[in-house]
């Protein structure tokens, strides 16, 4: 506000005092240089440079007044660009003007607005160089300081704000230097917390890629794996699928076989009824077969009975048919021996039995000292012709046991 009221009172001094530097006008031309300044002294900086503007056209108004008050609404108007292109005129046009350091620090503030710190810099240099004894020296310094505080030059900055707190303890711009000193003391810890995290945060980066490298690893193996063992299942599933296939043509297979094996089953089943029905009538057969057998065991017992019977018959009749057969051989011996002795004519002889001829007579002598053979019991045929029916009937009653005994 300083610069300000100092501007306008310079202007104000011009404008009362013509001779000094600005022309007096008439008419128009005269109104838009006193409507600028009047504007600019109102601090309207948009109508003030619409006036000055028209008003450094013409050529009464030519001069390092009217173009520094221009160049001072561009700046409080925030056109920088304007004070950079005006500013570089007024160098040119006036340069033995005495506004010529205020110009030059104008110029030098519109860079650092504009983001032209180097600019800045060396312009702000070059001022305090050339201007050591300016009062505009200490902000100078101040602005060049926060041109290099923007651009990360925090220790030359650093310098300089310690210049002006030093050498310059009255200046305005001691406060915020203090206090740019403590933010760049702030800074220089932040920057030093920065640096840990820095390199904390690259040594997470590396631990984070390397992990995020080996997760893609992992899981591009994983992959080879799921494919590999995708593979081998797909595989599995082609084997199994054809050994279903198999599995599924045996099954017909054997659901044929299961339905022909039915159908001999029914076949069996109705083989079995009826052989089971057989199996019954056999049964019944069996049994009456049994009881046949049981009444021919009865009859054969009855018959071996007899048959015994019979045997015991015959035996009897065999023992008495031998013991007759003994006595009709021994009787003409008998007869013979208690017959008187006599001698028979030769046709005696042959009408004797042939058991007569076969037997042998002792001589008379030893017939008569033996002792007379008993006779048996059984009563001898008197002929032979009762013998020989006694042989036949033993013979029938031999052949009834011998047909019975075949029989069994």
């Amino acid at each position: 506000m300083k610069n300000k009221s100092f501007v306008a009172v310079v202007l104000l001094l011009l404008f009362l005092l013509p001779p000094i530097g600005i022309s007096a006008g008439t008419g128009t031309d005269s109104n838009l240089l006193v409507q600028g300044l009047e504007a600019y002294r109102q601090e309207d900086w948009s109508t003030a440079l619409f006036f000055l503007r028209k008003a450094s056209t013409l050529p009464e108004n030519l001069n390092a007044e009217t173009w520094y008050v221009l160049i001072m609404s561009e700046i409080f108007a925030g056109d920088y660009e304007s004070v950079e292109t005006d500013g570089e005129y007024f160098v040119k046009t006036f340069p033995n003007s005495s506004y010529m350091a205020n110009v030059e620090y104008q110029m030098a503030r519109a860079w650092f607005n504009t983001g032209e710190y180097q600019k800045a810099i060396d312009s702000f240099g070059s001022f305090c160089a050339k201007y050591s004894e300016n009062s505009l020296v200490p902000s100078a310094l101040f602005w060049m300081a926060e041109s290099l505080y923007q651009t990360f030059n925090f220790e030359e900055a650093s310098a300089i704000f310690e210049r002006i707190v030093t050498d310059f303890p009255s200046s305005p711009k001691v406060v915020e230097a203090a206090f740019r000193l403590d933010l760049l003391s702030q800074r220089e810890r932040e920057e030093k917390l920065l640096y840990l995290l820095r390199v904390t945060g690259e040594e997470y980066l590396a631990a984070k890629e390397e992990y995020e490298k080996l997760i893609k690893q992992y899981q591009s193996e994983e992959a080879v794996t799921l494919r590999r063992k995708i593979r081998d299942l797909t595989n599995r599933v082609e084997e199994l699928e054809t050994q279903l296939g198999d599995e599924q043509k045996k099954n017909s297979q054997l659901s044929s076989r299961i339905l022909d094996i039915t159908a001999q089953y029914e076949q069996l089943q109705v083989v079995a009824a009826e052989s089971a029905k057989a199996a019954q009538q056999s049964a019944l057969a069996a049994e009456q077969a049994q009881a046949q057998v049981q009444a021919a065991n009865a009859a054969t017992a009855q018959a071996n009975a007899e048959a015994a019977a019979a045997s015991a018959q015959a035996a009897a009749a065999n023992a008495a048919a031998d013991a007759a057969i003994k006595a009709a051989e021994t009787r003409p011996l008998v007869i013979y021996q208690n017959l008187p002795q006599q001698e028979y004519p030769a046709q005696t002889q042959q009408q004797t039995s042939p058991a007569e001829t076969e037997v042998q007579p002792e001589p008379q002598q030893a017939v008569v000292e033996q002792a007379p053979t008993p006779v048996p019991s059984v009563t001898a045929p008197e002929s032979d012709e009762e013998l020989k029916k006694l042989k036949e009937k033993a013979q029938k009653l031999q052949d009834i046991l011998n047909a019975r005994n075949g029989g069994k």
